[in-house]
């Protein structure tokens, strides 16, 4: 229980009000590099101002559950089924005869090739949608002929190295802690791996250059006009302050269940009562009539939270004036209205959730959700028809993914005059119930087990 000195004010269990202030935060400084330094610090490109962009993105993407799931589903709906391949007769433009030898044989390795791998796709797609940048790795044989893994290197860890005076790039280094890079090449953690133009690649002149590097980076990124570095669409969400918006919303709703919500009644007693019913009450000291006014509000504040006394009624006698007739002021006992009992802040936080999808190019119907008053995206045609939409707008997205394998399919000759092999991932076209029999919905066997 807390009062104040004379009591006028008593509060049960808890403080009546919670004060929060805005967080702030000192932006890091950057120390400017000496001269000698300078030529040092220029050896990359760095990412952001402080080089430490993708590790804010990152942040900011697990700082809000609807972003990090919209760019989770993004990278599991292109991923799909899984990579898959075919292998077309450039003389009839139809599948290659697997009862061929040679085609066989190669398809075989295909598989191959696809299982070893099988990491990448979906370790390329979660950094394709986080950042925008995707740094696979080309691991070919001793003898060069063969070009047997890709992997994708972890795109935060990956920085270019700075033009040289042709504009051309011709590394990538890779750091575990770029924080902790100590600004030069001898750094012991720093890895160099060359680097290809995927534009300008040629598995020949690889396979001829007996003294190049058998391992090297094959960079990717969704063309969006920068110069080293794509800048992801999601990020506009940050940049209008949508996301900032959207956090505040949990911080805005804990204050008022911890303040607001907690208060159920406000208990107003007449002065005249203490006088009334303490017949000695102008003897006594203030702590002795701090005591009896809280005595006196705990016996109504029991009576109206205790759980053994729901439903019960609270009996009061007020006073009247003799010669009118008219009653005094009594006892008072008021509902605080409840802030959360209308949603408070919900219309917000769906907005912001719409926002959030919105700048990730996801339909809301795809998560149930319902944008605006009175609209519905849950049913099953909303979201049959919204999948089978993204799913066909995402051939770009793909062709950047996958063109790690187009290019391995050339190096390793499984596309050459007689064949062609493209890779591509399955996706689902979700179908209505007339265009699929019940026969093909079945999902039990046709006999019965034993």
């Amino acid at each position: 229980m807390v009062s104040n000195q004379d009591a006028s004010l008593v509060y049960f269990e808890g403080g009546p009000v919670l004060f929060t202030t805005k967080k702030t935060t000192t932006p890091p400084t950057k120390t400017i590099p000496s001269k000698n330094e300078q030529s040092e610090q220029e050896l990359i490109a760095e990412w952001g101002e402080e080089n430490d962009w993708p590790e804010k993105a990152r942040i900011e993407k697990e700082s809000n559950p609807d972003l990090a799931s919209a760019l989770d589903w993004k990278a599991r709906a292109l991923y799909a089924g899984g990579i898959d391949f075919k292998i077309i007769d450039r003389q009839t433009e139809e599948p290659a005869d697997r009862s061929n030898e040679d085609v066989r044989k190669m398809a075989f390795a295909i598989e191959k090739f696809i299982y070893r791998n099988r990491h990448y796709p979906l370790q390329a797609g979660v950094d394709f949608y986080d950042l925008f940048n995707v740094f696979p790795q080309m691991i070919i044989t001793d003898n060069r002929q063969e070009l047997t893994h890709i992997a994708a290197m972890e795109a935060r860890n990956c920085r270019f190295k700075k033009r040289d005076s042709k504009g051309k790039i011709s590394h990538v280094y890779i750091h575990p802690d770029w924080a902790e890079w100590n600004s030069t090449e001898k750094d012991e953690k720093l890895q160099k791996s060359a680097m290809v133009d995927p534009l300008t690649a040629s598995p020949e002149d690889i396979k001829n250059d007996k003294r190049g590097a058998l391992k090297f980076i094959y960079p990717l990124g969704y063309p969006t006009g920068k110069n080293y570095y794509q800048l992801p669409h999601w990020w506009s969400v940050k940049v209008s302050k949508w996301l900032d918006f959207a956090s505040m919303i949990p911080e805005v709703k804990e204050s008022i269940l911890r303040n607001l919500a907690l208060i159920r009644y406000h208990i107003q007693m007449p002065d005249y009562w203490m006088p009334e019913r303490y017949k000695k009450w102008s003897n006594m000291t203030d702590k002795e009539r701090k005591d009896a006014t809280q005595k006196e509000f705990k016996i109504v504040n029991d009576i109206l939270s205790k759980p053994e006394n729901a439903g019960k009624s609270v009996f009061t006698v007020f006073k009247t004036q003799v010669a009118s007739g008219k009653e005094y002021g009594g006892w008072k006992i008021e509902a605080v209205d409840d802030k959360m009992k209308d949603g408070a802040l919900l219309a917000d936080s769906s907005e912001a959730t719409i926002k959030v999808f919105s700048g990730t190019s996801i339909d809301p119907s795809l998560h149930g959700l319902i944008p605006g008053k009175g609209g519905s995206n849950r049913s099953g045609s909303d979201k049959r028809e919204a999948l089978n939409i993204y799913i066909s707008l995402i051939q770009s997205h793909e062709d950047i993914l996958l063109d790690p394998f187009q290019f391995a399919a050339w190096y390793n000759g499984w596309t050459n005059e007689n064949f062609k092999t493209t890779f591509h991932f399955r996706k689902p076209m979700l179908q209505t119930l007339n265009q699929v029999t019940p026969a093909q919905r079945a999902t039990t066997p046709d006999t019965d087990a034993d």
